[in-house]
């Protein structure tokens, strides 16, 4: 997996930086980053309750990144103040490896100035992976890590930064970032790992970035965009002793309904309709039984938002299940979707979401296909 993932990253970063040179929209740059910081004591692994009996109290990482930065020449740039993109490696290490592994991620990140000032500026940045190398959980081998309960694992990172401008070339990066590890229950136990640290870096321009006027003329922007889509996961159970062997599968139809006040918010409501074979399952002792499939049913009206940017968007929406759903408590029928999608080709785009429970419990990773109509 080592091999395939960095063989894998050498290919993107190929094809990223051919379309770059080709489109001549940006200019190269490499970072490094370090930091250090704490893990949030959220499951009892991490608290404690491990081989040595000792909390996972920290952890140190460092990111190699390599990017593009925007030079205006496009209209979007302006629109984001001149945000930048790329694809970064991660690796990290916990006090306590001999349990967790030594994990790395392939990413992609995109960030962009929200203050920007002739000698720095305050930035923004998340990044989107994949991770890998860890040491799961296994009944006899490794008992005690209910954080991660498989070899792969999704990554998720958000940064706030200072960013100092040493020269046209070389800037100094200094800031804080929260990281969450999880596979989104494909396997179990999962729950989890997330961490806070400051970080620093320094970032290579090997070109000094410009700052051209737009050479496209803005489009008219639509006044709400409607799509339709289609996603599906799978997940395991983990309401019984041998979780893991079973599996349940998602299929949702969701429509959405955006207002698009500017090239980079839209806001509107959507409606979802899945089956959901977890649904009302019935447990009898190790074994579990499927609903019947009016059971797996259900509906959901969700509030939307997305930040977009380009041809890339980030999609949030808050849920709240109509009908179908197992609970009359008002916090037990939210769910919660968070993820990315990429418009591809004309009206169509692709995406991939993780969704949640309680704000904090993935249920599903759900892949998607789309069309803006």
């Amino acid at each position: 997996m080592r091999h395939s993932a960095s063989t894998l990253f050498l290919l993107l970063i190929i094809a990223f930086s051919v379309q770059a040179q080709k489109k001549r929209e940006t200019t190269f740059f490499t970072q490094i980053d370090i930091s250090q910081g704490d893990v949030l004591k959220t499951n009892d692994f991490v608290s404690g309750i491990n081989k040595k009996g000792f909390p996972i109290n920290d952890f140190s990482s460092a990111d190699i990144k390599l990017g593009w930065q925007t030079n205006g020449s496009k209209q979007w740039h302006h629109d984001l103040n001149l945000p930048y993109y790329g694809l970064g490696i991660q690796s990290t290490k916990f006090s306590l490896e001999e349990e967790i592994g030594y994990p790395t991620a392939v990413y992609f990140f995109f960030g962009g100035p929200f203050v920007k000032q002739q000698k720095y500026s305050f930035d923004y940045e998340f990044g989107f992976g994949i991770s890998y190398n860890w040491k799961p959980y296994n009944k006899i081998d490794n008992p005690f890590n209910i954080a991660i309960g498989s070899h792969h694992n999704a990554y998720i990172d958000l940064r706030m930064a200072y960013s100092r401008y040493l020269s046209p070339e070389m800037r100094f990066i200094a800031g804080i970032h929260v990281t969450h590890f999880s596979n989104g229950a494909v396997r179990f136990p999962n729950k989890g790992m997330n961490m806070i640290a400051p970080f620093v870096g320094l970032r290579y321009h090997f070109k000094a970035p410009q700052e051209l006027a737009p050479t496209d003329i803005p489009k008219p922007l639509p006044s709400h965009e409607i799509n339709l889509l289609y996603s599906t996961g799978k997940r395991s159970c983990d309401e019984i002793d041998d979780m893991n062997k079973y599996h349940f599968s998602l299929h949702n139809l969701s429509f959405e309904y955006l207002k698009v006040p500017s090239p980079i918010f839209r806001y509107g409501l959507g409606f979802d309709l899945s089956i959901d074979q977890h649904n009302f399952i019935e447990i009898d002792g190790n074994t579990v039984h499927k609903a019947p499939f009016r059971k797996q049913i259900v509906g959901g009206l969700t509030a939307l938002g997305q930040f977009r940017a380009n041809r890339l968007a980030i999609h949030a929406a808050l849920g709240y299940e109509l009908f179908g759903h197992e609970h009359n408590r008002l916090i037990k029928r939210l769910y919660q979707r968070l993820g990315l999608r990429v418009y591809t080709y004309k009206n169509m785009f692709l995406g991939v979401h993780i969704k949640a429970q309680n704000f904090s419990a993935a249920d599903y990773i759900e892949w998607a296909i789309g069309f803006t109509i």
